[in-house]
């Protein structure tokens, strides 16, 4: 009597590394993903072929029932993935994966289906940057289902809506516990009197919006000597003075650009003689062309001038105009760039009469 034919065995495990590594990395996120779940051994092969993604975000929204995951996958498409609650209601929307479905494939143990999917997909999969974005109040960390997989992020976004607060428990509560690299911040605090103090941990980005009255700037670039870009809007007159000082005084030495950009709606103006006062400037070195490749801000009408370091001498410049206040340094590779730039003398045309 014949035996039955068998079923092939996928023979990639076999394979040897290199091979099953270009297999691998040439499959889709999905299938890599099912890939990963059959055994330990598949779910190894996917973590050492080290499948690159360029971008994830674990979003917070208002509704929790609206948490997800956003994945750019490649040609610049888009995944996204539902993460609600599991103690909602299974109703997702039908354009998203459901998480949960994802989850049960995963043998192994967990409370929460969602903590058990990030933490698969964050171990085998290789992103360059990976961000959280909030927009309720996360009042404790066990509301962030990321909080027992990763505590530290290429960026960190916290958007509540101009319905919402936020308290300074709640901010702290997020500040002090999840480490980013870049923080955008939009948000209004319940306490006007309230003053955050303390560094922000390995911050190199720091792009605060609606109100930043609740950041405390004085001596900020000595508390924070890793910044690089510093956004800060409607930030009053003085105190952008007092942060052009903090640069020229020897602080924020890796500093590549500050902005203090003023909301339409506020209806504020930067003076001159508030912004430099106390500040020796200097006619910019930049020409026209140099100035106009700069940023579209700089064809506003307004002053451009520079201003100099008291310690090593380096020289940034600053434009002030109706929008805001820009300050680029001239020691980040950008600059150097446009200083190379040289104005093309205009070919006076000859014209020939007959």
């Amino acid at each position: 009597m014949e035996e039955p034919p068998r079923n092939p065995k996928f023979g990639l495990l076999k394979c040897p590394f290199a091979l099953r590594e270009e297999v691998i990395g040439n499959m889709d996120f999905m299938d890599a993903f099912h890939f990963s779940t059959l055994s330990k051994r598949s779910k190894q092969m996917v973590r050492k072929a080290r499948y690159q993604i360029d971008f994830i975000k674990f979003r917070f929204e208002e509704n929790i029932k609206n948490d997800r995951i956003e994945v750019k996958i490649k040609n610049n498409d888009w995944l996204k993935i539902s993460m609600s609650d599991s103690n909602d209601p299974p109703v997702r929307d039908p354009t998203m994966i459901d998480g949960l479905k994802l989850a049960n494939l995963i043998d192994e143990p967990s409370d929460d289906y969602r903590k058990k999917l990030s933490a698969h997909i964050l171990s085998i999969f290789h992103f360059k940057s990976t961000h959280v974005h909030l927009e309720r109040n996360i009042e404790h960390l066990d509301d962030l289902f990321l909080w027992d997989i990763r505590k530290q992020f290429d960026c960190v976004e916290v958007c509540l809506s101009r319905c919402d607060d936020i308290s300074p428990e709640d901010l702290q509560l997020v500040l002090n516990n999840l480490v980013s690299k870049s923080y955008l911040l939009e948000f209004e605090l319940n306490d006007s009197s309230y003053k955050y103090q303390k560094p922000l941990k390995y911050c190199e980005s720091l792009d605060v919006r609606g109100s930043c009255q609740w950041l405390d700037p004085e001596n900020i670039l000595q508390r924070n000597p890793q910044m690089k870009d510093l956004n800060l809007e409607d930030l009053p007159g003085e105190q952008v003075n007092n942060l052009l000082k903090q640069w020229i005084n020897g602080e924020g030495i890796g500093l590549e650009s500050m902005g203090f950009e003023i909301s339409w709606y506020n209806g504020i103006d930067y003076p001159d003689n508030v912004i430099f006062d106390g500040i020796d400037t200097m006619e910019t070195k930049l020409t026209e062309e140099q100035a106009n490749r700069m940023i579209v801000i700089w064809r506003h009408r307004g002053r451009t001038v520079d201003i100099q370091r008291k310690t090593d001498g380096r020289f940034a410049t600053v434009h002030l105009c109706h929008s805001g206040c820009y300050v680029w340094m001239w020691h980040t590779k950008f600059f150097r760039n446009i200083m190379q730039i040289r104005s093309v003398p205009k070919i006076k045309k000859t014209v020939v009469k007959r």
